[in-house]
């Protein structure tokens, strides 16, 4: 049965925190989609979410803070500890924890930046930052899928275990030179069908459509609808695989 956000339900929820009932909010959220649980702590006051927030997956919590309105997770970020902000940022991808932390007051965000305990993520966030809001670059996830030219299908099997551990959706398989430049996709299906010690050189598709950084926003969701795409790679001047966008994304 499809969840359905009533009066009755966010009352009773903010009931249950004002009497620190931590067992009905658990139950109460069981099984509750986090787009749904953002939409309730929308009509709660920062203590309120913060207090709800505690008790959920950080992981949730993570896909929560990134869900709020702009404007909703400023003043719901103020009841927070850099520690704290930096701990739900771990667990965002590159491009919303980018975001969230451009949203900060600079002397905060130099703490929480210092808090964070993923080095790779924060490299990533930390080049994502360099980008405006409304261009490819700063729309773009650094969490992708690619495969060297020279790999494999065996190798590039095992990377992508590797490397999907960091990504939650995987759309395509991006193939790249060994300096990084894109040069096409290959499919799962290419790959499982392949035979031992067959290279990705011999079964990758060299078309692929891509973005570059500086593309802005607007021209960016035109060509995801003009070609019917679920992610898109963006690249920079020298065609080099800088991250991806996804249709969540836009």
């Amino acid at each position: 049965m499809q969840f359905e956000l009533t009066r009755e339900f966010a009352d009773l929820l903010r009931q249950a925190v004002g009497q620190q009932n931590d067992a009905l909010i658990k139950e109460s959220l069981e099984g509750v989609n986090s787009a749904d649980i953002t939409e309730t702590l929308e009509e709660f006051d920062s203590e309120e979410s913060k207090y709800v927030l505690a008790l959920l997956d950080k992981e949730v919590g993570a896909e929560i803070i990134s869900d709020l309105e702009e404007d909703t997770r400023k003043r719901f970020l103020k009841d927070f500890t850099e520690e704290e902000i930096a701990s739900y940022i771990d667990e965002m991808d590159s491009d919303d924890g980018a975001d969230v932390l451009n949203e900060l007051p600079l002397q905060v965000r130099e703490k929480v930046i210092s808090s964070l305990t993923n080095e790779e993520k924060t490299l990533h966030i930390l080049d994502l930052m360099r980008y405006e809001d409304d261009v490819a670059g700063g729309l773009m996830a650094k969490e992708l899928i690619k495969a060297n030219l020279n790999w494999t299908v065996e190798q590039t099997i095992e990377e992508i275990r590797r490397q999907g551990e960091n990504v939650s959706k995987i759309f395509s398989i991006y193939v790249v030179d060994n300096a990084n430049k894109l040069l096409g996709k290959v499919s799962l299906r290419k790959m499982i069908l392949a035979k031992d010690g067959t290279k990705i050189a011999d079964i990758y598709d060299d078309e692929v459509i891509a973005v570059e950084t500086y593309v802005e926003d607007e021209e960016v969701v035109a060509v995801m609808k003009k070609y019917d795409l679920e992610a898109i790679p963006v690249i920079n001047l020298q065609g080099k695989l800088m991250g991806r966008i996804t249709i969540d994304d836009v």
